[in-house]
């Protein structure tokens, strides 16, 4: 497919007939090239001056369902945290007899956690952190992942930043500590960090998950706390906070660190449960936006399908690359792979810079292939919602 543009008279060309393959490389490269600098940009507007290290009380909630392998990396991150006055919950499903245990030798190691065995909403984790939501009654709520290494400094920055907004997002990103692992996080700077950059400035959506998340209690209220009968009960969270007009601001500059899969068997279960997720909040928000409330009750469902939907655009450029080599013109795709080399590069070694990682190493090398093998998940999961999803879902092995 070709596509023919004309040029304005005084540069006296006439017109230009391209490749539909090279509108697509200088896509991708505008997309990622603009992204990144937009993102550096807001952290380099991050004021990093002064944070509270003491104020109200903030309960940090931690979810836990057989991790309890993983389990100190979240609580014991949380306890040297800067901010004093902050309370961890570990919440645990009532069959997991190992994390129980777990967490009960911390509460009675530290008077500053405590074990809530979720015998009211069990089965999900948007249930358990409801429920500990109900049982608890502090001005600040905040969500952690049990594999979670929460850096010392988010919380004491997440309470200064509440004082102008309702909910604080932080950043998390996967240790890259092996081929898998190494492959997740490019993934998540990618296509987390760096793909709805723009997306987000244009139409002020700010993901507000069920990890790394500090906010008001009534904020939490207001929007009936998470959906236990979403998939991805986090994304469907963002769209009720969006909806209610309440204020997201994200952190970028303190990041927490994740275990990622560790198997490839994990990784593309685990992206496959995410894609059906969230095209499942896609559905439910089609159905809403029927009688919209506000114009994001419009918005939402483009957003969301933009994430769903982009998969086929992000697949589509393997065929384009082919295009590319058959008219031998493939110096056009030199552009794309150096921007999105660039971009994982300049990310990787702005985390090894802060000390999350040890090394800046060669992974970013995988960049260009993570993107279609992405898209095939993504295609994958919202065929099997249309036709066969029966809603069961993928569970990751942690702590191997």
């Amino acid at each position: 497919m070709t596509i023919a543009v004309a040029t304005p008279a005084i540069i006296g060309v006439g017109t230009v007939v391209v490749l539909q393959a090279v509108v697509a490389c200088l896509t991708v490269t505008g997309l990622f090239g603009l992204s990144v600098l937009t993102l550096f940009g807001q952290v380099g507007l991050t004021s990093t001056a002064w944070f509270p290290t003491n104020g109200p009380t903030v309960t940090a909630v931690v979810p836990v369902y057989r991790d309890a392998a993983v389990l100190h990396r979240s609580v014991e991150s949380l306890l040297d945290s800067q901010y004093e006055n902050l309370r961890i919950l570990v919440v645990a499903e009532p069959d997991d007899e190992p994390s129980i245990e777990r967490a009960r030798q911390y509460a009675d190691q530290h008077e500053r956690v405590s074990l809530l065995v979720n015998t009211r909403n069990p089965g999900s984790k948007a249930g358990a952190i409801n429920y500990a939501a109900e049982e608890t009654d502090t001005a600040y709520l905040a969500v952690f992942d049990a594999d979670e290494r929460v850096d010392s400094e988010f919380v004491s920055a997440a309470v200064g930043n509440l004082d102008d907004c309702d909910v604080v997002q932080g950043r998390t990103v996967p240790e890259p500590d092996g081929l898998v692992e190494t492959m997740a996080y490019y993934e998540s700077v990618v296509l987390g960090d760096l793909s709805q950059r723009l997306l987000m400035l244009a139409t002020d959506f700010t993901m507000a998950a069920s990890r790394t998340v500090v906010m008001r209690r009534e904020a939490f209220e207001s929007v009936g706390g998470y959906d236990p009968a979403k998939l991805t009960e986090d994304y469907d969270f963002a769209f009720e906070c969006y909806e209610a007009d309440l204020d997201v601001v994200e952190d970028i500059s303190h990041t927490s660190t994740i275990e990622g899969a560790h198997t490839l068997m994990d990784w593309w279960g685990q992206r496959k449960r995410w894609m059906t997720g969230y095209a499942q909040v896609l559905h439910s928000l089609v159905l809403d936006c029927r009688t919209p409330r506000t114009y994001r009750s419009v918005l939402s469902p483009l957003i969301c399908a933009g994430s769903v939907l982009g998969n086929l655009f992000m697949l589509s450029l393997v065929s384009k690359a082919v295009v590319l080599v058959l008219n031998g013109v493939t110096s056009w795709l030199v552009l794309p792979v150096l921007t999105l080399f660039a971009s994982a590069l300049a990310m990787r070694i702005y985390d090894a810079r802060a000390g999350r990682l040890d090394t800046i190493g060669t992974g970013w090398l995988l960049t260009p292939i993570l993107l279609p093998l992405y898209s095939l998940v993504g295609i994958k999961a919202v065929v099997e919602y249309v036709f066969t999803w029966d809603g069961g879902w993928y569970t990751v092995s942690k702590g191997v």
